[in-house]
């Protein structure tokens, strides 16, 4: 018998579903290791692997074939990307820099058990700087019914392990008082945060509600900023959902500074271009509202 022999133990434990053992994956004895040796390098300096080596990690103990392609296919875009980088720059004074938090979910993204993967991203920014500083990518623990739910959840998450310990972190180092900027891309989510209820939304269970709860007594307490951020410039949209677009991938990736060196004047300027056109977009749509025209 080689390594690579598929184990024909099945799996034990209140979230290890039986696995066929004509389907079961030849990979699965060395998924673990792999994975793990993966996640720390995702952790520490290439966020755009989290969410595909996290959502591998869920079944580890329920290994298929489909799982041992996926695990081929994310070695073989390392492979393809050692040489990208995840770049950061200051440029500005202590003082115009804070700490800015992204938060994005996608409804209903495992179609094993129906549960929402969310995401979130970190980043210390100014005018002229941009620096990542942390990111996560994890299923949820609870069914959300809706997008909006599935938002609550990820924004107490993410806020709660990043936001907030961020924060107190830049306090300190930049030795005064730091506001936290929480983007989010779900107009109903913010709404909800901001009054700590939502009539159309009664039948919200024990863990979204507590969800809503704490959201709207940090942002009453004035511990963060929420405002809505458009979907092209949402950079926890990576750590959410898979991409088989090539341009929309090298956007998200941009999004979070993750670029090959000889591009990054080019990621740069797209991601300026990106903002104003859509400020522009905004301002005529304002305009036309005010003219009557819509």
């Amino acid at each position: 018998a080689t390594v690579l022999e598929a184990s024909e133990e099945t799996p034990t434990g209140p979230d290890a579903d039986p696995v066929d053992p004509a389907d079961r994956g030849v990979l699965q004895p060395l998924a673990a290791k792999v994975l793990m040796k993966i996640l720390y390098a995702a952790r520490m300096a290439r966020f755009d692997l989290l969410r595909a080596v996290c959502n591998l990690a869920c079944f580890v103990t329920k290994w298929t074939s489909e799982c041992d392609r996926k695990l081929h296919r994310l070695v073989c875009y390392i492979a393809a990307t050692k040489h990208h980088r995840q770049i950061g720059w200051i440029g500005d004074k202590k003082s115009d820099l804070a700490p800015h938090l992204f938060a994005d979910a996608d409804f209903a993204g495992c179609k094993v058990t129906q549960r929402s993967t969310g995401g979130g991203h970190l980043a210390i920014m100014g005018p002229n700087s941009c620096f990542p500083q942390a990111g996560k990518s994890a299923r949820h623990g609870a069914v959300s019914s809706s997008t909006p739910e599935s938002e609550f959840y990820t924004g107490h998450i993410i806020m709660k392990q990043l936001g907030l310990p961020g924060r107190d972190l830049w306090e300190t180092l930049l030795k005064g008082g730091v506001e936290l900027f929480f983007h989010e891309d779900n107009q109903a989510m913010i709404q909800v945060v901001k009054t700590g209820r939502n009539p159309t939304m009664r039948h919200l269970g024990r863990v979204h509600k507590i969800a809503v709860s704490w959201l709207h007594e940090c942002w009453n307490k004035g511990d963060f900023i929420i405002f809505y951020e458009k979907s092209d410039l949402m950079a926890a949209d990576i750590y959410t959902k898979g991409f088989t677009d090539k341009s929309k991938w090298t956007a998200v990736c941009w999004l979070i500074n993750v670029v090959e060196p000889k591009r990054l004047i080019d990621m740069i300027k797209y991601n300026a271009e990106t903002k104003q056109r859509l400020e522009d977009e905004d301002a005529a749509k304002a305009a036309a509202k005010k003219a009557g025209v819509i």
